[in-house]
């Protein structure tokens, strides 16, 4: 991770925290369950699923029609992910770094945005679909 986009989201956690000063722990964000997910794909809901792992990562397996924007890259990257339909963020880490991403999109206007309860994990616990694209 740049310099930079580690000032940038740890800014935007501060922020965050500050908003939420009192309550301690991670800042509220929103979750959704990976079977709701699921059906919003199934049923060809729109929603916009951004998979913050790393582009290795991303490219041995990554959610159905997920865009990948990883993580250390959303400071300089963030305005591809459009603001609407929903949005749907996942990774692989603790819910501490999701909720940094979650919270530098509010800090850019985001307010249509979730992260996924168990991250790519709880996605793969359930044996649903991947795509994947070669090295």
């Amino acid at each position: 991770m740049t310099r930079r986009a580690v000032l940038v989201l740890a800014a935007a956690l501060a922020l965050a925290r500050a908003a939420h000063a009192g309550h301690g722990g991670v800042p509220t964000v929103a979750l959704t369950e990976p079977e709701y997910l699921k059906w919003l794909l199934d049923s060809r809901q729109p929603v916009v699923v951004v998979d913050l792992r790393s582009p290795r990562d991303f490219r041995r397996g990554h959610l159905p029609g997920a865009l990948s924007v990883p993580l250390a890259e959303l400071d300089r990257r963030f305005a591809e992910i459009p603001t609407q339909p929903m949005v749907v963020l996942y990774c692989r880490c603790p819910l501490e770094e999701a909720a940094t991403a979650y919270s530098f999109l509010e800090t850019k206007g985001y307010a249509n945005h979730v992260v996924l309860q168990e991250g790519y994990d709880g996605w793969l616990k359930r044996r649903y679909p991947l795509d994947s694209k070669p090295d």
